[in-house]
């Protein structure tokens, strides 16, 4: 057995990975409100990734370094300052910084078991240290995350968390079930948005509505301008597949068709294809060796039915009702924020 590195060791070792919150561009200027939460946020997730174990905390580090929006804290501060302009900045820290720990202990699972080997352009930590160490470092962040929540002590909090993470696991072994599978239903597909994305959006809007100390009405609002918000999120992910610039977007166009993941676009498409359509489409399907330029027809194709537009319109459908979800709140500048990160989910390009 391995001994464990001192802890000041393990502190020395992690300094090279000290992250801070992300800079605001033009897109993402909807956060500013909540900057000095975010801040607060990043302190207690370096604080959080400390470990006697060296190679746990530099993995950790090292998916923190990689960087993100930090959109789930974000959603947790927008929320509790929607229903209270002064909340508790301990607790928003504490309760952001554990969503952003259980976000990023599931992107380890989830690169591990995609055997992932880059993200935002840069190695993944299964790539770096080995699945085996990825797999049980992911295990330590989402040991950390529920650790925070049971100090701050609040059941209906925990209560929320646990059913995320609960939901998300499910969600992830539908959606490695559906893999390859091309019969797939769209009710079936939605079902693996909805767990897989949209629960956690609608849970971090429920935790900042609670430590904001909302009405059971305010609360359920929030709740529900995240469910649609994570519902538009994912669909658009999905359009981007097809749509988006390599690039930007870090990853070749139809990476979802080549691996055997049938989105709303492809799926939409089979169901009204003709019989030489239909072949090409479950052709490239789960084709690994599908040339860029086979993908470009596949794209022209999908254009050609309109399932694009289709697919970009049912996102829109669901930011309208995050939209109409938000109306029922007070005015608030925290509201006026979750009125321009509806926009980003449409407009955005990564």
């Amino acid at each position: 057995m391995r001994a464990m590195e001192p802890a000041s060791q393990a502190l020395q070792s992690r300094t090279t990975y000290i992250s801070q919150s992300p800079a605001l561009t033009p897109e993402t200027a909807f956060l500013e409100l909540v900057q000095s939460d975010l801040k607060a946020v990043e302190s207690r997730l370096n604080h959080e990734i400390t470990s006697e174990v060296r190679e746990v905390c530099a993995l950790s580090g090292h998916v923190l370094s990689a960087g993100g929006k930090r959109l789930r804290p974000a959603m947790v501060a927008l929320s509790a300052r929607a229903v209270d302009a002064d909340p508790d900045s301990e607790r928003l820290a504490a309760v952001g910084a554990s969503v952003e720990l259980v976000h990023m202990a599931t992107l380890v699972h989830d690169d591990v078991v995609d055997n992932t080997a880059t993200r935002r352009g840069k190695p993944t930590a299964n790539a770096v240290f080995g699945n085996g160490v990825a797999v049980l470092s992911g295990d330590f962040l989402l040991a950390r995350a529920m650790r925070l929540l049971a100090l701050d002590g609040d059941l209906r909090i925990i209560r929320a968390v646990s059913e995320i993470t609960i939901e998300m696991s499910e969600g992830e072994v539908m959606e490695i079930l559906a893999t390859g599978d091309a019969s797939l239903t769209e009710e079936r597909y939605y079902a693996i948005l909805r767990k897989k994305t949209a629960v956690f959006v609608e849970g971090c809007c429920r935790c900042g509505a609670i430590l904001g100390g909302a009405t059971p009405h305010q609360e359920r609002a929030l709740a529900e301008y995240g469910y649609h918000l994570g519902m538009a999120f994912q669909i658009a992910d999905d359009l981007l597949d097809y749509t988006g610039n390599p690039l930007v977007t870090g990853k070749p166009i139809g990476s979802d068709l080549r691996d055997g993941r049938a989105t709303l676009p492809f799926l939409l498409a089979l169901r009204e294809a003709q019989t030489a359509d239909r072949e090409l489409l479950l052709s490239a399907f789960n084709n690994a060796g599908l040339e860029d330029g086979a993908v470009a027809e596949i794209v022209c194709l999908l254009n050609r039915y309109g399932v694009l537009e289709r697919t970009r319109e049912a996102a829109r459908t669901h930011v309208e009702q995050a939209a109409a979800a938000l109306q029922t709140l007070p005015d608030s500048p925290a509201r006026d924020s979750f009125s321009a990160l509806t926009d980003y989910v449409i407009r955005r390009d990564r």
